[in-house]
């Protein structure tokens, strides 16, 4: 089997310092890694730094952090000093995030992602290596500057969240790892070959890129009332993200559903939209029963090819969250 981590923490009513004991217990339990998100609330590293400073051997990541709140520079200090502090446990994701987020919230222009991302990793290389960052693209040019402290490890790992195929192309030819989200095991060859095909054109192989979807997991017996509190996350996804996970949900054979979702969800109406999400869609992207059901259709994920899955337990309260959590750690 392979290694199953954690993705966010912020459960409803979880203090702080309940995070930070969550994140000893998951050590402990045998989860290989957490990671944490941005989108308008916390940020992931001043979260993730705390959880690095009362853990020893859990790895620590981003997912993610969108390539146009910060500029490059920025990042790589950042995300070297995390390296440096957490003694090589850090791993940095990087995402586009969508249009709504990066122009409404953070006042920048969504143009380009796959570009923009490229230029940015090309920066953060030099900067582990500890090289001038001179660059001179569309967006940045930078020039004779180098990070003032030294790299943990000149090659930290690069994970990016991608779903179309220009995207996922650039993942295959310049990322560690891969981080999709609502992967399906059964329907993921199309972005599979994606991978594979910008890896060969520089010579990588598949092999090269570790796979660590983020999936939602429900520890029950009652099936259908897990169902039930699926359905509105993916029905947000589908229709106030942008127009990302639509076309994914389309590209592996939901189109007509995902529509009606979306045009749903548009017009306001979002309980609608979410009981148009189908069974199919939640049992083919999603781990829900007991224990050992969530054991087998993890498996699933590694049969596929998957190499880590960061579950996210999607909770009502901190107490129902520690006993899933413990439920399916890989110690238990």
């Amino acid at each position: 089997m392979g290694d199953v981590g954690l993705m966010g923490f912020r459960t409803q009513g979880m203090s702080w310092q309940q995070i930070r004991e969550t994140a000893v217990l998951a050590e402990e339990l045998g989860y290989s890694c957490i990671t944490m998100g941005e989108a308008w609330g916390e940020d992931a590293f001043t979260s993730l730094a705390q959880l690095a400073a009362v853990t020893s051997r859990i790895r620590i990541g981003t997912s993610i952090v969108p390539v146009f709140a910060r500029s490059p520079a920025n990042l790589a200090m950042t995300a070297l000093n995390m390296d440096v502090m957490s003694e090589g446990r850090f791993f940095l994701g990087l995402g586009a995030s969508g249009k709504l987020v990066i122009e409404d919230f953070h006042g920048e222009k969504f143009r380009k992602p796959v570009t923009r991302m490229r230029e940015y990793i090309d920066i953060l290389r030099k900067a582990m290596k500890g090289e001038r960052l001179d660059h001179d693209g569309e967006f940045f040019q930078t020039q004779r500057f180098r990070i003032r402290f030294p790299a943990f490890r000149p090659d930290l790992p690069i994970y990016i969240a991608s779903l179309g195929a220009p995207s996922l192309r650039m993942t295959g030819e310049l990322a560690d790892g891969w981080l999709p989200i609502y992967l399906a095991p059964s329907r993921m060859d199309a972005a599979v070959a994606e991978l594979k095909a910008g890896a060969e054109t520089v010579g990588r192989s598949l092999d090269d890129i570790a796979i660590s979807p983020q999936v939602s997991i429900y520890v029950t017996d009652d099936i259908d009332a897990a169902m039930e509190r699926e359905r509105p996350h993916i029905a947000f996804y589908l229709g106030g993200m942008g127009v990302f996970y639509h076309q994914y949900f389309t590209r592996i054979g939901f189109g007509e559903d995902a529509d009606r979702v979306r045009q749903a969800y548009l017009a306001r109406e979002r309980d609608r939209a979410a009981e148009m999400v189908t069974d199919e869609m939640i049992h083919a992207t999603t781990i829900i029963g007991n224990p050992q059901q969530c054991r087998d259709q993890m498996t699933e994920f590694f049969d596929a090819g998957v190499d880590e899955i960061r579950l996210v337990f999607n909770e009502p309260d901190p107490d129902s969250y520690l006993k899933a959590l413990k439920a399916v750690g890989p110690n238990a």
